[in-house]
């Protein structure tokens, strides 16, 4: 790349963990480029997200949207308005030479705003499932990057612009070593639900070991679990109760500490989740959020489940009586877990190196 001023870039992200990590991901391979300039745009509820370990540039352009009541849906217009406004003299400040999206409506106004100014624009759909986002701005995109070869809901007639990058995951989890190994006692098992919480694990876990620990006293197994804050105190409790060891957090930012001392994972289907357990081939049993945006969470864990690479149940099927006789079955044959990891292993990309390069051929 010619030397003189640095090319700028601003990636847009927000909503939730699953969109913004992955633009954290390769906002962070991005930088590696001197000749850049990279920049994040997310929105007040990952705010949280951006700590000191994320060395990227950062702003707050935010879109929230309730549809809960009818106040609320009649602050939707003047919510759009001033998102816009923010997008515009954010957009006009850097003067952006590429705009990424990564899909979601927080990530609306940035595009919207660097399409109505002919600035170029790339999409990243990192589900399985092309969102309404994605779709709407697609048509002028410059570029559709995409992490699964068979996005469902993917207009047929962008097939010229479309790139199969693969996942994106973040540096501190690539360095990560390969699981290797499914049969250490206790067995470690890593029950998480996403930025979104998941609220019902803190019911259907600790009954389902109950159940698994009633049927068959010699499991020995030690837990980490997510719970939201209101449900500590209860779950920690519960395992407490069972005499197993248990370590609970409303959120764990060091997740791939967690990553790195488990041996199965009880989650959500986050495109997020998938990539990082796909990184080191750590399998999962899948519990989809029912209210993801096109029930996208649903074909993420199917897709994973077609491979031979995890398990996933829906929540209105699932019981602690299913789950128990599944982890029983799974503690105890730990080549199946073996098998599901190899798999996992067989579909790890370098998905942002491929999109970063990408990216370099355009700008410059």
């Amino acid at each position: 790349m010619p030397t003189g001023k640095k090319k700028i870039i601003l990636l847009t992200a927000g909503g939730t963990g699953g969109h913004f990590f992955p633009a954290v991901a390769l906002a962070e391979e991005l930088a590696k480029n001197s000749e850049l300039e990279v920049h994040l745009s997310t929105d007040n509820r990952c705010k949280k997200y951006l700590t000191k370990d994320i060395n990227i540039k950062s702003h707050i352009v935010d879109l929230y949207i309730n549809l809960r009541g009818m106040i609320n849906k009649l602050k939707i217009p003047f919510a759009i308005y001033l998102s816009l406004i923010k997008a515009f003299i954010l957009i006009k400040k850097l003067k952006p030479g590429l705009i990424i999206g990564f899909g979601g409506y927080p990530s609306f106004p940035l595009m919207w705003v660097g399409q109505l100014l002919s600035i170029p624009t790339i999409v990243y759909e990192q589900n399985s499932f092309f969102g309404k986002s994605n779709k709407f701005f697609a048509k002028k995109a410059i570029l559709i990057a995409l992490a699964y070869k068979n996005t469902e809901n993917l207009p047929t007639n962008y097939s010229d612009k479309i790139l199969i990058t693969g996942d994106f995951v973040r540096d501190n989890i690539k360095n990560l070593p390969e699981k290797s190994s499914f049969s250490n006692k206790p067995f470690s098992l890593l029950v998480f639900g996403g930025s979104q919480g998941a609220k019902i694990f803190s019911s259907l876990i600790p009954e389902a070991i109950k159940i698994l620990l009633t049927k068959y006293p010699e499991t020995n197994i030690r837990i980490v679990q997510q719970a939201l804050e209101d449900d500590k105190e209860r779950v920690k409790k519960a395992y407490d109760d069972l005499k197993i060891q248990s370590t609970i957090s409303d959120f764990f930012h060091d997740i791939y500490k967690q990553y790195e001392n488990s041996q199965l994972v009880i989650a959500r289907s986050g495109a997020t989740t998938i990539a990082e357990l796909t990184q080191i081939g750590l399998p999962a049993i899948f519990i989809p959020l029912p209210s993801s945006a096109d029930d996208h969470q649903y074909y993420n864990a199917k897709s994973l489940q077609d491979s031979n690479c995890s398990w996933y149940y829906r929540q209105e099927e699932i019981t602690a009586e299913i789950l128990a006789d599944k982890l029983y079955n799974l503690i105890n044959n730990p080549l199946i877990i073996k098998e599901a990891s190899l798999n996992l292993l067989k579909r790890k990309t370098d998905g942002t190196k491929h999109l970063a390069n990408t990216v370099l051929k355009i700008i410059t």
